[in-house]
């Protein structure tokens, strides 16, 4: 692969375990809608835009008998990830250094696809070749991860993102284009104070939310040129034209209508009962969410919407719950 410098080269981005990406997770809520997916204890997973392999690592610790296999375009965080590979010596588990548009036909088959804060910040071209990979490359009953960027949510936060590229676009120095960029949202925050708008809430919960990120994830969600969100009926449709059908969320109880109020969820119910994608889409838009983690099969298995008590045995429950 030819040494291109990315600005995750420049402005590394930490690499951390994500729970829902283990394909632990991935089987259940495929079980769940009558999907037998690959045991995790002896799989294939791949994961595209792995940075320092942190997210494999753990599992290659946790499934000894599964391989492991992550690709990132940043060769700085590929060289970091393997002098922990070394370290622990795992021989389960392989960086490369690779463009996800590189991936060749002959890559291999693998269980698990999975893809965490990679497809909504890639140009078009890298996301549809995601969804080659995911095509080409899945087993049968195998199971991808993509987290992405959703819309009505990112209506609203791209607001933000609008004046800091503005601003920072000025700047060539990453850590000035940062501070300046912050600077700008808080000056426009201010000089709205004392006028009960819409926008000037907005820019007050906005001006909250970016003072909660480290330096590293607000520039790479606020400042990086590619930053694309998609409505989620449009991913769905973008998945079936490549084969692949949306098969349920990371997050299951995202999922579940009776979250909301009964006059709430009565009303979704007859909206969307019938239809798994409108259903989804019509509660982001009550949600007005922001980020989606799709599970992703291809789109000839036959799933089953109907959940009953069966669908639940065998499978292990866990729960952030504390006394």
């Amino acid at each position: 692969m030819p040494e291109t410098q990315t600005t995750y080269d420049a402005i590394p981005y930490p690499s951390n375990p994500f729970r829902q990406t283990r394909p632990e997770r991935l089987a259940a809520v495929a079980k769940l809608f009558g999907l037998d997916a690959p045991s995790p204890d002896a799989c294939r997973v791949l994961e595209l835009g792995c940075s320092m392999g942190g997210n494999l690592i753990v599992m290659a610790q946790d499934h000894p008998r599964s391989q492991f296999v992550g690709i990132d375009a940043s060769s700085r965080q590929i060289a970091e990830g393997w002098k922990t590979v070394d370290l622990l010596g795992l021989k389960n588990l392989r960086l490369t250094h690779l463009d996800i548009l590189d991936v060749a036909a002959d890559f291999g088959e693998f269980d698990y696809i999975i893809s965490h804060g990679v497809f909504s910040w890639v140009p078009a071209r890298v996301q549809n070749k995601m969804l080659e990979i995911c095509q080409r490359h899945l087993a049968p009953n195998g199971v991808a991860y993509l987290s992405y960027n959703t819309y009505p949510g990112w209506h609203i936060r791209g607001i933000v993102r609008d004046i800091m590229i503005y601003r920072g676009a000025q700047f060539a120095d990453p850590g000035a284009r940062l501070a300046q960029a912050k600077a700008l949202v808080e000056f426009v925050a201010e000089a709205t104070k004392g006028a009960d708008t819409p926008y000037q809430r907005l820019l007050q919960s906005e001006l909250k939310h970016i003072g909660q990120m480290e330096d590293y994830y607000l520039h790479h969600e606020h400042l990086e040129e590619n930053n694309q969100p998609i409505y989620f009926y449009d991913f769905a449709r973008r998945l079936a034209v490549n084969g692949l059908q949306y098969l349920g969320d990371a997050d299951f109880s995202t999922m579940v209508s009776t979250n909301f109020s009964p006059e709430v969820a009565k009303k979704l119910h007859e909206l969307g009962a019938h239809d798994i994608v409108q259903m989804e889409q019509y509660m982001d838009f009550v949600r007005c969410r922001y980020f989606r983690k799709s599970l992703v099969c291809r789109s000839g298995i036959r799933l089953n919407r109907t959940l009953t008590p069966a669908v639940v045995r065998g499978v292990l429950l866990s729960s952030d719950a504390a006394p």
